[in-house]
């Protein structure tokens, strides 16, 4: 061949490798200063290199199927990839020995974004949230869950568990992710939600990381809702004169929360909690400078043959069974609480981390099981925050006590009270009365998901209860003040009838006793449940209604595109059970003189009213549906119509939303809302009347990113009380833009900006929020979540809420305030999942 050829095919080469250069030459985020760690990278990591689809697969393929790379020039080997290629890679990429992820490590990488969504929730969800991240840790063996186990897993209904627990039985098992995905009368969100918690066999479980736990670190000053706020700055909590006695131990801390669970082989269980509110004292174990805090330790699945010792918990701990009428130990108040969707409660008992603070029970709670029979029995001995009466109605016992009190901050003393500080007849409110209460819940299951249970409990107190309102109330107001809803404050369970000892404890003067009973039935795709409580005022134990009750009944449809729950409950007012934590939509003592505070002696007096987390005592129905018409559309609706049983005001609130992708980037929500109290009687104090719209239009962008806009409007229509509300109609409007951006998976950014005039509630990244202005705010917080390794996360996030200054246009006369205000507030928190 001559030389002129030969020189030819060179230039032709040349040509064709300048060619393939441009041909696989991509826009790329490598450099020599930012080498791609090949052997350790994910398929989506080697796309982001200069080469094509196809050969980025090849390359994965390689280091999948046939080991990481010895050295950079491996990579020559692999087909496709010429000597022009190979130089322009070359400078990429760095060769490192391969990292493999410990179980426990992959198990947070596969599911880091729940992770994310789990750690700010707060408060009402402790305990679900506690269990969640100790199953995605430690995943459940779906084979041999018992029905309790599946039941308080994220989004798993009745039916589904019953539909996992049968399949299994005429199948022989579930073998894996396929199986669990087509087993019949299992829903969507059912099977997304137990697949990220359990396994398929017994050998899968085994880890070599037997030690597995989480803790959480948060701090914040975030300050209370509008009405306490109100409150504080009334009474000067604000600004205080630090050298009273009342304010000894007060600063200016923010709100610190420490929660820790921790498990050792899946069985045994230990774990602790801190928590203070913004300002209030640290209150230390005696004669040392070690804080008072929550604790537990327990075990749980330990066999002796047909025996199981399925829980055993000693410190704190929390309990809840059935319905939530007879026992449910939360501080917190969640309205519509029907044990489904966002409104789940965690059914029987588990060791408390929690900011319960009130109610926190403390002793040991045990539950065992025998065939299809189980018992759980629990003891509690502990102070409880109370009001203590001025007389002394024994020169031994000393005072009585009045109502039992959810406190925000807990200060010794009420501080606008003469009558009860430190120079007058020392009456605290801070752990004023201690109660030992026992009690357990008897259990037959029939077959999965049907059952038959029996509940008691009794409280014993070391001082007398006598719930005397006068004492509460100031001046003459208890007399000139009443109303008809004060019937639920005149039947609180006190008395005489509350007098008595108990075996166990020679200190208990007074005594109140719950028993009833609850039950399940699965039948297909329909659950049916109830559960009945009384409190025993003197009658006959086997008579049912001739002492103070409460009833829940409900029944729940699914079907695959469409789920419906329909709910009865009755509540006598007399039933006053401070465990009591069943469906209602108000609050116990709403519309009675406990919610006006400035008829007490105390301002913070109103937290009988604001904190309560005992239901109004009702009687209703209510409905909540989802349909989805079609992969674009969904709906949902709630229905609820009660009459409130102190004073026989019938209210009704109805919420329809609508959900539309006209495509699968673009989200848009429509949400309405109408309320009413006393619609047809408009002469009445009681009369009102809401409307509320909100609407939001989401897209989704590529790397799970998002913009939102929203839009609400609110109007509620009260009778003219021009005192308390200044006029009729009382506004409210907000809209504003949101945004999250994911720079990758260890790095998120969020961020909302919108104005806000009148009412106006919202979530705020993981927070719930609450605020008002009558002159209008600009309103905008930022948030940074961050992954520092697989096991540490952390979130900041910033707020500024700046109200617009009084001048002579927006200005009411009425109302005293500050010519500029503005608030500047910061969340942060850690997370550690090991």
């Amino acid at each position: 061949m001559s030389l002129k050829k030969y020189q030819s095919i060179l230039k032709i080469f040349a040509i064709l490798s300048v060619l393939s250069g441009f041909l696989f030459a991509q826009e790329t985020i490598y450099s020599s200063e930012n080498q791609l760690d090949i052997n350790n990278a994910s398929l989506e990591e080697i796309q982001g290199l200069p080469v094509s689809a196809d050969l980025a697969q090849r390359i994965y393929n390689r280091l999948t199927y046939r080991g990481d790379f010895k050295n950079i020039y491996d990579l020559r080997k692999i087909e496709g990839i010429d000597q022009a290629l190979f130089n322009t890679l070359k400078p990429l990429i760095r060769v490192e020995p391969f990292r493999e992820l410990s179980s426990t490590q992959q198990r947070i990488e596969d599911v880091y974004y729940q992770l994310d969504r789990w750690s700010g929730n707060e408060g009402t969800n402790d305990a679900f949230i506690d269990l969640w991240i100790e199953k995605i840790l430690e995943p459940l063996n779906v084979n041999s869950a018992r029905y309790d186990e599946l039941i308080n897993l994220q989004n798993i209904s009745p039916v589904d568990a019953v539909a996992i627990i049968n399949y299994r039985n005429d199948t022989g098992g579930i073998r894996g992710q396929r199986d669990l995905r087509g087993i019949p009368g299992l829903s969507y969100y059912g099977y997304s939600n137990a697949s990220n918690f359990v396994d398929y066999s017994e050998s899968a479980l085994i880890d070599e990381e037997k030690f597995h736990g989480h803790i959480t670190v948060r701090m914040d000053n975030t300050p209370f809702m509008t009405e306490e706020g109100d409150v504080n700055q009334e009474i000067g909590l604000g600004l205080t004169n630090l050298s009273s006695a009342f304010y000894q131990g007060v600063n200016t801390q923010p709100n610190q929360y420490i929660k820790s669970r921790f498990t050792y082989d899946q069985k045994y269980k230990f774990g602790f909690s801190f928590n203070r509110y913004l300002g209030e004292p640290v209150y230390y174990y005696k004669d040392t400078q070690i804080p008072k805090m929550k604790f537990f330790a327990g075990v749980e699945n330990i066999k002796w043959g047909d025996i199981e010792l399925r829980k055993a918990y000693l410190g704190n701990y929390s309990v809840t069974f059935g319905q939530g009428v007879i026992m449910e130990n939360t501080d917190f108040f969640v309205p519509r609480k029907s044990g489904f969707g966002f409104r789940k409660r965690f059914n029987g008992i588990t060791g408390d981390n929690s900011q319960t603070r009130e109610f926190a029970l403390r002793g040991i709670a045990a539950e065992v099981g025998y065939k299809n029979f189980s018992a759980t029995g629990f003891v509690s001995y502990n102070d409880r925050d109370a009001i203590l009466n001025k007389q002394v109605n024994d020169s031994t016992l000393g005072n009585s006590f009045s109502q039992f009190i959810i406190l925000d901050q807990r200060f010794r003393y009420a501080p606008d009270d003469a009558s009860r500080l430190p120079d007058q007849s020392d009456l605290p409110w801070l752990d004023a009365v201690t109660e030992l209460t026992y009690g357990g819940h008897l259990q037959y299951d029939f077959m999965p998901g049907t059952w038959l249970g029996l509940t008691y409990y009794e409280s014993a107190y070391n001082r007398y209860l006598d719930p005397n309102p006068e004492e509460i109330t100031a001046d003459d107001n208890w007399t000139a003040r009443q109303v008809t809803t004060d019937t639920e404050i005149k039947q609180s369970y006190g008395g005489p009838i509350s007098r008595g000892t108990n075996p166990f404890w020679d200190d208990a003067v007074s005594f109140r006793r719950i028993y009833g009973f609850d039950f399940q039935a699965t039948i297909e795709n329909l659950a049916l449940m109830g559960e009945y409580g009384e409190l025993d005022k003197g009658g006959n134990f086997f008579k049912m209604g001739d002492d103070p009750k409460a009833l829940v009944l409900s029944a729940y449809l699914q079907y695959p595109s469409f789920n419906m729950l329909a709910l009865y409950r009755n509540y006598d007012v007399g039933y006053d059970n401070p465990y009591q934590r069943s469906f209602s939509n108000y609050r116990r003592f709403k519309g009675t003189i406990f919610e006006d505070y400035y008829y007490l002696e105390s301002a913070l007096y109103g937290q009988l009213y604001t904190n309560a987390a005992q239901p109004q005592a009702e009687e209703g129905f209510y409905l909540n549906s989802f349909y989805q018409i079609s992969r674009e559309l969904t709906t949902r609706f709630e229905y609820d119509n009660w009459t409130r049983n102190a004073d026989k005001a019938n209210q009704y609130r109805l919420v329809g939303t609508l959900d539309y992708r006209p495509v699968f980037p673009l989200q848009i929500q429509l949400r309405q809302k109408w309320q009413a109290r006393d619609e047809e009687n408009d002469i009445t104090l009681r009369y009102f009347k809401s409307l509320e719209f909100r609407g939001r239009i989401r897209a989704r962008l590529s790397n799970f990113n998002d913009m939102t806009l929203f839009y609400a409007n609110g109007k509620t229509l009260v009778h003219p009380r021009p005192r308390v509300f200044g006029d009729i109609v009382l506004d409210g409007e907000a809209f504003g833009a949101g945004m999250t951006h994911n720079f990758n998976n260890n790095l998120k950014l969020s961020a909302s900006l919108f104005h806000y005039q009148g009412f106006f509630w919202n979530f705020e990244d993981t927070q719930f929020v609450v605020m008002e202005s009558t002159r209008g705010a600009l309103r905008y917080w930022l948030s940074l979540y961050m992954r520092l390794n697989s096991f540490v996360s952390m979130r900041m996030k910033y707020t500024g809420d700046f109200q617009q200054p009084v001048q002579n246009i927006v200005f009411d006369p009425n109302t005293v305030e500050r010519v500029r205000k503005h608030q500047n507030l910061f969340y942060l928190e850690f997370n550690y999942n090991f």
